[in-house]
């Protein structure tokens, strides 16, 4: 093959990758951003873009993630795209191989079911917490935020259902007052998002009535039964998701 035909071809696979589609469909929203940022947080507001795409699943688990395009597709320097490819790596996200590229990370079982053991740690604590230290706005707010859940399962409406859990979450951990046990508590459900985000609809009608569940535990006052029932939510949700998933048990 000739250096003109390989590039050519080269140029195919690119054009046709699920990566280059969703930079396409996102380097317009990238753009608007632009002028209301610093250069230095350019690596940041590109790590957020992909990692929002990864959890989605417009750029597949095995995609190649190539700097050049990113870079092109943004109007950026390939400088803040590999820094924002290196945290990316760092947190987990992507596999950056030697001698060929950045590539999405695959969805492991071994992976899933230490992020589900280790919520099922935290969770608990959160939710006795909650249950100990929550105002009557706290309270206000998961409601909202059930009803909400709600709505979402019964209009089979996926993507509101998703945000509708994470708001959830946030407001469970604004409810404990704790902002270490928070923030790690996010980075752990940020992760989780990557497996439970393709079966939030099958999902979605048991999040809601455990979220129902839980508020009213957390308004009765009862700490050692919020943290059981958060725990059991943990599990439950980290077993459900093994099951619809059907990872491999190698990986």
């Amino acid at each position: 093959m000739s250096q003109r035909d390989d590039k050519n071809s080269r140029s195919r696979s690119v054009a046709a990758s699920p990566a280059q589609s969703f930079l396409r469909s996102r380097s317009t929203r990238f753009e608007s951003l632009r002028p209301a940022v610093e250069v230095l947080s350019l690596p940041n507001q590109i790590h957020d873009l992909l990692e929002d795409a990864i959890i989605h699943g417009d750029i597949e688990p095995g995609s190649r993630l190539l700097p050049d395009d990113i870079a092109l597709e943004f109007g950026v320097s390939r400088i803040p795209v590999r820094e924002a490819l290196s945290s990316l790596h760092e947190a987990g996200w992507v596999q950056i191989r030697p001698r060929y590229g950045a590539y999405v990370s695959q969805r492991s079982l071994r992976e899933l079911t230490h992020l589900f053991e280790a919520r099922a740690g935290i969770e608990p604590e959160i939710a006795r917490l909650a249950t100990n230290r929550r105002t009557p706005e706290d309270i206000e707010t998961l409601r909202r935020v059930v009803k909400r859940s709600v709505s979402a399962a019964q209009a089979d409406d996926v993507e509101a259902a998703f945000h509708a859990s994470v708001d959830f979450n946030v407001a469970v951990r604004a409810s404990a007052h704790n902002d270490v046990l928070a923030a790690i508590s996010l980075a752990l459900e940020k992760r989780a998002r990557f497996y439970f985000y393709p079966i939030a609809k099958t999902l979605a009608g048991d999040w809601a009535q455990r979220q129902n569940i839980l508020v009213d535990i957390i308004e009765s006052g009862d700490s050692d039964l919020a943290a059981e029932r958060a725990r059991d939510h943990m599990m439950g949700t980290g077993e459900d998701v093994i099951r619809l998933l059907d990872l491999d048990p190698d990986n």
